[in-house]
């Protein structure tokens, strides 16, 4: 009669340690989870404003280029000599990019 009880007793203490190491499974795969979704949504934030500072800066160099065709322009219209300012402008894309 004992030995049944402590049987039980055992098998019961079993369980509930096996039930124990299941939920902190569960609470440490909730956990890791959580983690990798935080790594991924920062991961997607910074494409998304890398995204966004190059269009800025794209925008930027179209406004300086379009700044500088229209200088040549104005400069070619006053019988200026426009060509070490081209090539300037080349090197500078070049330096640049």
């Amino acid at each position: 009669m004992r030995s049944d009880e402590l049987q039980v007793a055992e098998a019961m203490e079993k369980q509930d340690t096996r039930q124990r190491n299941e939920e902190m499974k569960e609470y440490l795969r909730k956990q890791m989870e959580a983690r990798h979704k935080k790594a991924e949504d920062e991961f997607k934030a910074n494409l998304e404003e890398a995204a966004r500072t190059q269009a800025l800066l794209d925008q930027q160099e179209k406004g300086f280029y379009s700044y500088a065709e229209q200088a040549v322009k104005e400069w070619q219209q006053k019988g200026k000599n426009v060509t070490p300012l081209i090539l300037e402008l080349k090197n500078y894309k070049k330096k640049v990019f």
